[in-house]
């Protein structure tokens, strides 16, 4: 069953649900939150991956997972919500 799961897509998987936590520890209020940022991590870490794919920039990858594309694009998208939030 382990083999199934890729492991670019574990540590992209991790790095969303690392990244809503803390940005909901520091800024969240409801366990709403929690899963409104979630979505936005993992968008946001998909957004990321497709631009560093795409611009082909390979500053700090690890295996097939552009890290700090990923990471940038997580955190753009998590203020985006927390700014458009109701």
């Amino acid at each position: 069953m382990a083999a199934l799961l890729n492991p670019t897509l574990l540590l992209a998987i991790l790095l969303a649900i690392a990244y809503a936590s803390l940005f909901h520890l520091w800024t969240g209020q409801s366990l709403r939150d929690l899963f409104v940022y979630l979505l936005a991590a993992g968008a946001g870490v998909v957004v990321g991956q497709w631009i560093g794919g795409a611009l082909g920039l390979d500053v700090l990858r690890i295996g097939q997972l552009h890290t700090v594309e990923v990471t940038i694009g997580a955190f753009l998208s998590l203020l985006i919500v927390r700014t458009f939030e109701l």
